[in-house]
């Protein structure tokens, strides 16, 4: 009986040692599914030349296969900025109803009415919002918020630095862009980051 036990002890035992080639070679080789399997099999597979039959069998699997044998899930990746709720564009807004809130950067907590003439965003001294003359990224005349068919919209006026949505997507010069409540945009970097929201 003890003479069982000891064979069936040593078979498991050199079982495991053949299967560690499988499971590091698996892991080396962005394959740790397989690695793992190849070991067990090794270590219950039996007889010395089977168990070492097994493990040649998950090595060549392993450097043939193409992909795991169960590929692991990858998490989603992260929005690199606050993303910007979808803006209901084919109703009109009423133009008295929007304002503008800086959250972030020089103007921050100053808000601003968009007015029925809109808005313009720089640092000369015709912007509706005028930020510091010093200030790097920002350009004269950056962008503005203008009134289209009753649809508020933004446009960037060839600025160097750009005008982003706050999801990253950049604004095309002179391309108007639908915007509405809650729709979050920046200036150059989120540094300079503004909401539209309703009154």
């Amino acid at each position: 009986m003890l003479s069982v036990i000891f064979y069936l002890a040593v078979t498991v035992l050199v079982g495991c040692l053949w299967g560690l080639a499988p499971f590091f070679l698996g892991r080396y080789r962005y394959r740790p599914n397989m690695g793992k399997w190849g070991f067990l099999w090794c270590a219950v597979s039996g007889p010395f030349l089977l168990s070492f039959l097994v493990a040649v069998g998950f090595v060549v699997a392993i450097l043939v296969s193409e992909r795991d044998a169960r590929p692991t899930r990858q998490p989603p990746a992260a929005a690199p900025y606050p993303v910007s709720p979808p803006v209901p564009v084919q109703r009109e807004v009423s133009r008295t109803g929007l304002v503008l809130t800086c959250l972030a950067g020089p103007l921050r907590g100053q808000t601003y009415h968009i007015r029925q003439d809109g808005l313009m965003f720089g640092r000369d001294t015709d912007c509706s919002v005028r930020f510091p003359s010093n200030l790097s990224g920002i350009s004269r005349h950056h962008c503005a918020l203008r009134w289209q068919q009753g649809v508020p919209v933004l446009v960037d006026l060839h600025s160097g630095y750009g005008t982003f949505l706050g999801d990253g997507r950049q604004l095309p010069p002179n391309y108007p862009t639908p915007v509405g409540p809650g729709t979050r945009f920046y200036l150059a970097a989120p540094d300079n980051l503004f909401q539209i929201t309703t009154l």
